[in-house]
């Protein structure tokens, strides 16, 4: 849904860089062009053909495709037709002034025709950029383990400060547990590995809650008879439990648990 308004708003934005930058209010195809048609009357006027000359400045006036460019240049021969004349000088004046107040409204036009020209290319490439960096956000699947390792590093660097931290990861023993520091230690494990865990129940429903304490203990690189002292089991039951859970797990979980030694 989202990609279809992006097109049609960027259809609509491109139909108007065309609308904006295109011919100015008024502007038509005429077979005579401005300068053709003062080229012929000025040609006649220096011939002293008047009549001619006033007959074809009507004729262009009455012209119902007239543009504003025509129009401009048919005040311009009228001014110089009764200036050549050597008639009432207000009629020069006056066609003079509408050819210049013609002049004037072309360039207004033409300036504010590119000015929403403009507004409008830099409105279109801005939605072309913003819908490209969009395109580009979506065609990036995101790797679930990039999130994962930043959650486990957090939560080693919790469970680093806690006293079972200090204990698992900066004492160097192969003492048995006593029951008071397992059960600090499984308390700490819930506390800092709270995301993991349930990212754990979330992507490895079928892996208890056994086999989550024994990877999160060997991802936290205790000694195998540590493990299975913290965790009341042997060690050839935590070896079995290792190769279930490389079928249970997601490989890249599998690999922070037991390949990253």
């Amino acid at each position: 849904m989202r990609k279809s308004i992006y097109i049609v708003v960027l259809l609509v934005s491109i139909m108007s860089v065309f609308v904006a930058c295109g011919k100015s209010k008024g502007d038509t195809v005429n077979v005579t062009s401005p300068e053709m048609l003062y080229t012929l009357v000025e040609e006649l006027l220096i011939n002293g053909k008047y009549k001619e000359a006033e007959a074809r400045i009507d004729s262009a006036y009455r012209n119902p495709s007239l543009n504003e460019k025509e129009k401009s240049m048919v005040y311009l021969l009228r001014s110089r037709l009764h200036q050549l004349r050597d008639e009432d000088p207000y009629r020069s004046t006056k066609y003079m002034n509408l050819h210049v107040e013609a002049m004037n409204d072309i360039k207004h036009n033409t300036t504010v025709s590119w000015l929403m020209g403009s507004v409008a290319m830099l409105f279109t490439l801005s939605l072309v950029g913003y819908y490209m960096r969009q395109r580009s956000k979506q065609g990036k699947a995101k790797c679930p383990s990039d999130t994962w390792i930043n959650d486990w590093e957090k939560a080693k660097q919790s469970f680093a400060s806690t006293t079972s931290g200090h204990l698992i990861l900066t004492v160097v023993s192969e003492g048995e547990f006593s029951n008071e520091e397992r059960k600090i230690l499984l308390a700490d494990i819930d506390s800092c590995f709270t995301n993991i865990i349930l990212r754990m129940n979330q992507e490895a429903p079928h892996v208890n809650r056994e086999e989550v304490l024994y990877c999160i203990c060997s991802g936290l690189h205790m000694a195998p008879r540590r493990m299975a002292d913290c965790l009341l089991t042997t060690l050839s039951t935590l070896r079995s439990r290792k190769s279930r859970l490389s079928n249970k797990l997601p490989e890249y979980m599998y690999r922070t648990f037991f390949e990253k030694r």
